[in-house]
């Protein structure tokens, strides 16, 4: 049995995302275990996980170590928290999301206290921007997507030096670009998939695309470090969206149905929120 762990606190994010959570959980065939650090019994969360049928647990202790040491369990396929306990909350996220996102190698959902996820994900968006290797847990999300016959947008941004050629007047070159596009750069073949390309910078187009296409689900592939002059489309993508971001590690994380998982810890700075594309990671 594999479990979405979703993270609760006494906050507005929790009923986001614990709906959040099932709705993942159902596109990965796994359950949902709602998990919330604190000494202090809370009977509002138990209630609103008793209501959603999902096991509650309580943890004492940091909240931080705990939902790391939780998400890094064998079976956990996937964490979901909050990315800040309220509408006018700090941006990109709350000082424990920005950690724990840099401190397991499971794929982490952050969920703003504005979303309002369906009970099944329909469409999700996968911004690429055309270098780096793929992760294990991309060919996860499409293999999941491919089974539930998702619609995956493949965003490719382009800058305006980097706009083929024949992208306005030649259908067939566009249509030979994409499929060779999605060939070099994805490691699975998603069933039903669309290559959006703009021209743009990435960082700032990335919630704007999602908000337009009418995505539920923005997928981030990313390097784990928010130092300066890096992972610009991930905090500001964080900042601004109303939508659950996706983030999935470059380096290897766990399979379904495996206990194998390559653990990480990076340690963050709170003065590093200036960053940027680099290496063509997000």
């Amino acid at each position: 049995m594999t479990n979405v762990i979703a993270a609760l606190g006494a906050d507005a994010c929790a009923a986001p995302v614990l709906a959040t959570a099932k709705t993942l959980a159902d596109m990965l065939d796994a359950t949902v275990v709602a998990l919330h650090v604190g000494e202090d019994r809370l009977p509002a969360l138990e209630a609103l996980a008793k209501a959603a049928r999902v096991e509650f647990r309580q943890d004492q202790g940091s909240s931080l170590e705990r939902i790391v040491s939780t998400a890094n369990e064998p079976g956990v396929v996937a964490l979901v928290l909050g990315s800040r306990g309220a509408t006018a909350g700090p941006r990109p996220a709350g000082a424990t999301a920005l950690e724990v996102m840099t401190r397991t190698a499971k794929p982490v959902v952050l969920v703003p206290p504005e979303a309002r996820p369906p009970e099944r994900f329909t469409r999700l968006l996968l911004p690429i921007e055309g270098q780096g290797a793929a992760p294990p847990a991309l060919s996860h999300i499409i293999d999941a997507a491919n089974r539930r016959q998702l619609e995956i947008i493949v965003l490719h941004l382009h800058s305006p030096a980097t706009v083929p050629a024949f992208s306005d007047h030649e259908p067939h070159g566009t249509r030979v670009w994409d499929q060779e596009f999605l060939a070099r750069h994805l490691p699975l073949k998603p069933d039903r998939v669309t290559v959006l390309r703009r021209v743009g910078t990435p960082a700032d187009d990335v919630p704007a695309v999602a908000e337009g296409i009418g995505a539920e689900l923005i997928v981030l592939v990313w390097s784990q470090r928010l130092a300066k002059g890096r992972a610009r489309v991930v905090t500001r993508t964080l900042a601004s969206t109303r939508i659950p971001v996706l983030l999935l590690p470059t380096e290897p994380s766990i399979r379904p149905g495996t206990d194998s998982v390559h653990r990480r810890t990076t340690t963050t700075s709170r003065a590093r929120m200036r960053p940027s594309t680099t290496n063509g990671q997000i």
